[in-house]
């Protein structure tokens, strides 16, 4: 979805509201245009799916469920030139939730040195997620036609994205909205799991 037109399958710029930094960056001469990431080592934390909905497009429509796999899944391709980006990042972290603190110290949540620690530090396995908006699917869910969504959000954008228009061969879109971010307490693999309850 980058910077070559040949290649390109979605409307819009990796990053969201953050694309425009790239933008600076080259201006001031701090970045190559031509500059792409270095995607060595950065395979998910924890391995999330596939599962069946992923492949059915009028069940996920506002990210790409294999987001976070992108560069494993395209990497002979992108060795050969393909700029392609990864739109989820899954990592392990540490967080401090202050609610979570205070339940511990007051005794209305337990340690178990696992999920959370005897400070009150949570492990979680964190997914910060970009959006990426299959525009068919994203019309169906508001009960319009494809088109009159892409009219909409050409308007309502003020023009800023004249290939909702002019190609509707591409039915990606790349909003430049805020993305994500999920935080998932204790084992990930629990959640499709009939057997398990979530909270």
């Amino acid at each position: 979805t980058g910077q070559h037109n040949a290649s390109r399958n979605a409307i819009g710029a990796h990053g969201g509201s953050y694309c425009i930094y790239r933008a600076l960056a080259i201006a001031s001469g701090a970045l190559n245009p031509e500059y792409k990431p270095n995607f060595t080592n950065t395979e998910p934390a924890a391995q999330l799916g596939p599962h069946p909905a992923w492949a059915d497009p009028e069940k996920i429509v506002t990210i790409d469920p294999f987001g976070a796999v992108a560069p494993q899944v395209f990497k002979k391709e992108m060795d050969a030139g393909l700029d392609a980006r990864p739109t989820i990042a899954i990592t392990m972290a540490h967080v401090d939730f202050p609610e979570v603190k205070e339940a511990v110290r007051v005794g209305r949540l337990k340690p178990d040195g696992k999920i959370l620690t005897e400070d009150g530090q949570v492990n979680v396995t964190k997914a910060a997620v970009e959006p990426v908006w299959y525009l068919p699917g994203v019309a169906k869910r508001f009960g319009v036609s494809e088109s009159e969504l892409r009219d909409l959000l050409f308007r309502e954008t003020n023009g800023m994205y004249p290939e909702l228009l002019t190609r509707t061969d591409l039915h990606l879109f790349l909003p430049p909205i805020g993305g994500l971010t999920i935080y998932i307490f204790g084992d990930s693999d629990a959640i499709t799991n009939p057997d398990k309850e979530l909270a």
